[in-house]
């Protein structure tokens, strides 16, 4: 279970000896804070936003695709966090002609970097799957 708790001193102890005087208690006494897997998932899937010819793949239903790649919106992510160390897994579409292997290592160093930032959890693990290749969007002719 994922939970924060902030401000707890150990049993019997007051954390303010008095108004004028507070004592300080050490950290490891004074609770955890734990980042839930979603969160995680959210920052890394964001993250894909910000890799240039990267996008979050079509939906699927039914094992079928649903219409194309959503440049905007957040990459499907899965993220296991155990203490302060995740493992993620993204599906992202690339745009032709850039190199796959390319836009993949890009959204890797992306999402580690997005992840360890916001959250403070270091990133040890991550797969990309590249599931679809996008055309770019074709550009009028002006003659």
């Amino acid at each position: 279970m994922n939970t924060a708790t902030f401000g707890e001193s150990a049993p019997g102890r007051n954390s303010v000896a008095s108004d004028e005087h507070p004592t300080v208690v050490p950290p490891d006494e004074r609770g955890q804070l734990t980042i839930n897997d979603r969160v995680v998932e959210k920052v890394a899937g964001h993250a894909v936003t910000l890799v240039t010819d990267a996008a979050a793949a079509p939906r699927r239903m039914l094992g079928l695709r649903i219409g194309e790649a959503r440049p905007q919106a957040a990459a499907s992510v899965q993220a296991r966090v155990q203490g302060d160390i995740a493992s993620v897994q993204a599906a992202i579409a690339v745009r032709w002609p850039r190199s796959v292997q390319r836009v993949a290592d890009e959204a890797r160093q992306r999402i580690r970097s997005e992840v360890a930032d916001i959250t403070g959890v270091r990133v040890d693990h991550v797969d990309v799957e590249v599931v679809l290749m996008t055309m770019p969007s074709a550009e009028p002719r002006v003659r």
